[in-house]
């Protein structure tokens, strides 16, 4: 099969196009009513290779797709899928779930994984999820670089003065004997190595040091390790993330791969796949496309904008709720429309009310309403 072979493109004027990849008759009928009474145009499909058909005949916005199929396994039709049409969107829906399926479909790039049995109304907004996805794929620009400032722990000494070409790993882990035994595997290896026992001391560390890939302990002593992988995708996204977890789950590995973690390891796990893992890892940091980086304002029309952009943003979070709800979820990518330095959009992500005010000036209380509820969310 060659590109050529698959679906042009959807008719802007239509309504979203879904194919339902599903053996069982029953399900993928009540799928299909469930997202016609949404508006959406929808296609049935009981095999692999029939679902393959329809997609190289027609193309879709959306692939729902079971993982086991009478004629194939349905991960390698999404493999095709995504190597032929990446901007199709997939969701994976499974009645035997597992971490590694999980995982593996994460990694693929699916939208999500619903494990069988799933409520009506989780299904629809997994779909209007992906499909809202789709629309701002077109629009997506390289993820933002904070300023770097000094650290407020530094575990391991001072990292600005290792070797530039040497791969920097942060091992967030508080059980001793694992995080000691993993520093000297990976020391091994060439990498240079730093520990943090808890999520404060990671975020620390992560503030005023660039770090290639941080190995993600899911269980800290002081706070959850989905909320340390949110904050650190959010403030630094160029930092690759393994997820390694003792009481590894379908839901926390969706989860995590969703966050942008790229890869999720089930403790235990051998000296071969950590090594493995973090090879791949360093890899694709490696590879990465160099990202952009917007300066600090530094002249005083540069500031006059940057305080112009920062008020039009938290005016517009006190008037729409849906600007709200995806800067609270999305993060800096929510401001990629707004002429706004790398710090000042983490300040925002993040609720620096001290940089805002030193760098914008006093906001009213309706400006104050994002901050304080990033900031209480955020609250450890």
């Amino acid at each position: 099969m060659n590109s050529a072979e698959w679906g042009v493109g959807i008719d802007p004027g239509k309504g979203q196009k879904v194919l339902i990849m599903e053996d069982e008759t029953s399900v993928a009928e009540g799928l299909q009513m469930i997202l016609e009474d949404e508006g959406y145009e929808v296609d049935i499909a009981s095999t692999g290779r029939s679902a393959m058909d329809t997609l190289r005949k027609k193309g879709v916005d959306l692939l729902v797709a079971d993982l086991r199929l009478p004629d194939m396994d349905g991960m390698e039709v999404v493999r095709e899928v995504k190597a032929k049409r990446p901007s199709t969107k997939v969701i994976v829906m499974t009645g035997y779930p597992s971490v590694s399926s999980a995982v593996d479909a994460m990694k693929l790039g699916v939208s999500d994984y619903l494990p069988k049995p799933f409520w009506g109304d989780d299904f629809k907004t997994a779909v209007e999820t992906a499909l809202k996805e789709r629309k701002e794929d077109t629009l997506k620009q390289e993820p933002d670089r904070t300023d770097k400032r000094k650290a407020r722990w530094d575990v391991d000494g001072e990292l600005d003065s290792e070797d530039p070409g040497r791969p920097r790993i942060l091992i967030m882990e508080d059980e001793p004997s694992l995080a000691e035994g993993l520093k000297m595997v990976l020391s091994e290896q060439g990498y240079h190595v730093s520990l943090a026992d808890t999520g404060i001391r990671a975020l620390g560390s992560l503030t005023g040091k660039n770090f290639d890939l941080m190995l993600a302990d899911l269980r800290l002593p002081d706070m959850d390790g989905m909320e340390v992988l949110r904050l650190i995708k959010e403030t630094k996204p160029e930092t690759e993330v393994i997820v390694i977890t003792g009481y590894a789950s379908v839901v926390s590995a969706v989860e995590s791969m969703k966050l942008g973690a790229l890869d999720y390891l089930p403790k235990p796990f051998t000296d071969d796949e950590i090594k493995t893992a973090v090879e791949k890892a360093i890899k694709v940091k490696k590879e990465a496309v160099p990202e952009l980086k917007i300066a600090p304002a530094a002249t005083e029309e540069e500031r006059l904008i940057q305080h112009r952009e920062v008020t039009k943003v938290l005016d517009r979070t006190a008037q729409d709720r849906g600007f709200w709800r995806d800067l609270m979820e999305m993060g800096s990518e929510a401001l990629k429309s707004y002429h706004l330095s790398n710090e000042a959009k983490a300040a925002i992500v993040s609720g620096d009310l001290r940089w805002i005010n030193q760098n914008v000036g006093e906001l009213t209380q309706k400006q104050l309403m994002f901050i304080y509820k990033r900031l209480e969310r955020e609250a450890w």
